[in-house]
């Protein structure tokens, strides 16, 4: 409901000019992965809605495309799948406004492409940008490039990629 009352153009050109509040946005959106691993699922969401709240009433900042992908991630089973849709379309488009780093960029593409975008664009894109994701993780030393791996797995066997392929591969993510 919130990001109805501010969305519009307005609230994507804002900043966070805030040090104090961006490295709360940046500690919510850590504890909530941390949490997400423990199976502590709500706990993940009201960590998250902390962090998206922040950013909706402060601004925008470098770790918000990741807090929006975060909670479009555990949102989307509801019956508004197509908003959350656009919402996490919104929040991909950020990213182009701020310099993000790659433990950044496969944590976005991991949410993004491996939880929500492959219900509605081509298996192939996520695909890609999944491997995206997991050779930016690499190259940050981010694990979260290995959760991209996983999807990348999961989007080749629901395309139907050939298992030959596909061994060569998860060969290469070992």
């Amino acid at each position: 409901k919130m990001y109805e009352e501010v969305y519009d153009n307005d609230w994507l050109e804002r900043k966070m000019e805030d040090e104090t509040m961006r490295t709360v946005v940046k500690f919510y959106g850590a504890i909530t992965f941390l949490a997400f691993l423990s199976r502590s699922r709500y706990t993940a969401i009201c960590f998250i809605c902390k962090a998206v709240q922040l950013s909706l009433q402060n601004g925008a900042c470098v770790y918000t495309p990741l807090s929006l992908l975060q909670l479009m991630g555990f949102a989307m089973e509801d019956k508004h799948a197509a908003n959350l849709y656009y919402i996490a379309k919104n929040a991909l488009s950020l990213l182009e406004r701020f310099d993000v780093g790659g433990d950044q960029i496969s944590g976005v593409f991991m949410n993004f492409y491996g939880r929500i975008a492959w219900h509605y664009e081509p298996f192939q894109v996520c695909g890609d940008n999944l491997r995206r994701g997991f050779e930016s993780g690499l190259s940050s030393g981010s694990n979260l490039g290995f959760h991209c791996a996983f999807h990348v797995i999961k989007t080749a066997i629901i395309s139907g990629e050939k298992l030959d392929s596909l061994l060569k591969e998860i060969d290469y993510y070992l």
